[in-house]
């Protein structure tokens, strides 16, 4: 956050203008957002830059990478251009500091999957992509609307990037889980206990790519007699998956297809 304090008090004693609506289409957009990279890499509009985090979402080639999180250099900004910046709405700091640069800010609400469609539309606006951003919107829906629930939730424990931390219901990890036939076996996400994971006794673990191992999982204490462990239901999930708005029907699909093996 120092970083970016710097950066941008250079930028306002640079001398730059008051925040204008830039003229042009598309934007030259810097997106922080691993959501908005891949859906503007959908709509044929990609960013002209983006942070570390959202290489995940390029395509190819990749943008530049001219930033971790919000710390983004001057040089950075004024090299590529960038007269907007797309941003999650809980990054309120990086956002005001941003806008007193002089560049315009588009925040994001939390993405849920049910909020999908409106976040395709809303770049799909910004950029002038219209026609784009309803296919990729008829797509989504249509796939939705095919989605038929087991009759039974599976229990789950999801455990995202350290042990012990449950993606919890209320969650875009959690609405994928939902959407597949599972149910996550917290509220909300956040550390739960031994004794609240053994209560649920979850039937199917899934867990972030490269945190862990099923041999691993399986070994703690308590975990024999989990129904997921002794059954060998325990599943790794590629981080592009559960990376919001990214790939959510290949996101249910992945989840449907291991779901339906433990019935």
């Amino acid at each position: 956050m120092r970083l970016l304090l710097f950066t941008i008090l250079a930028l306002i004693v640079c001398g730059c203008s008051p925040e204008k609506e830039p003229t042009g289409s598309p934007r030259k957009i810097l997106s922080l957002s691993a959501a908005a990279t891949g859906i503007l890499t959908k709509l044929g509009v990609p960013p002209a830059a983006i942070d570390s985090y959202s290489e995940i979402a390029a395509g190819s080639p990749c943008p530049p990478v001219i930033g971790k999180g919000s710390a983004v250099s001057r040089e950075k900004l004024t090299e590529f251009g960038i007269d907007r910046v797309i941003l999650w709405s809980y990054q309120e700091d990086a956002a005001t500091l941003f806008r007193k640069a002089g560049l315009r800010v588009e925040t994001l609400p939390q993405l849920r999957l049910e909020t999908y469609p409106d976040l395709v539309r809303k770049l799909g606006n910004l950029t002038g992509k219209h026609a784009e951003a309803e296919a990729i919107c008829r797509k989504f829906e249509s796939f939705c609307s095919g989605i038929k629930l087991q009759k039974q939730e599976i229990p789950v424990y999801f455990e995202l990037y350290a042990p012990w931390k449950s993606a919890g219901r209320e969650s875009y990890i959690g609405d994928l889980l939902r959407a597949s036939g599972g149910v996550p076996i917290s509220w909300k996400t956040g550390l739960i206990s031994t004794e609240t994971l053994l209560s649920f006794q979850p039937e199917v673990i899934f867990f972030a790519e490269g945190e862990t191992t099923p041999e691993q999982i399986a070994k703690r204490p308590g975990f024999s007699g989990i129904p997921a462990v002794k059954n060998g239901r325990i599943y790794s999930v590629p981080r592009r998956l559960i990376t919001e708005g990214l790939a959510p029907e290949e996101a249910v699909d992945y989840f449907r297809t291991h779901l339906n093996r433990s019935l």
